[in-house]
């Protein structure tokens, strides 16, 4: 699915290398059950699915929380994008002579 995205420019590279790193992961866990024993072992973990549930989490909030960086920049640049866009079309409104409003032609 994260191909296809891709394929389809509706998910951008950097971010379906990071899914793809992801799935890759969970396809590795479910071939080779006894590597989440051995993690939950490792972690002291007295029932292995409880680690892999923590470890999905844990992903999850630092995809969450990257987002937020990154919506909050693109917030930040379309704001002074905006008001850069607001001051260049007050300069040509000053600079463009002012228009007298006069009957209009054809109506004679």
């Amino acid at each position: 699915m994260t191909i296809q995205l891709v394929r389809k420019h509706r998910l951008r590279e950097e971010y379906a290398l990071l899914w793809l790193g992801a799935s890759a992961l969970i396809f590795l866990f479910s071939l080779f059950g006894g590597l989440v024993n051995r993690l939950a072992r490792l972690f002291d973990v007295s029932y292995p699915p409880t680690l892999m549930l923590t470890f999905g989490l844990l992903f999850a909030l630092v995809v969450l929380l990257s987002q937020s960086v990154l919506l909050s920049a693109q917030a930040n640049r379309i704001r002074d994008l905006a008001q850069a866009h607001a001051l260049l079309e007050l300069r040509l409104r000053q600079l463009e002579p002012p228009t007298v409003a006069g009957p209009p032609e054809g109506n004679e």
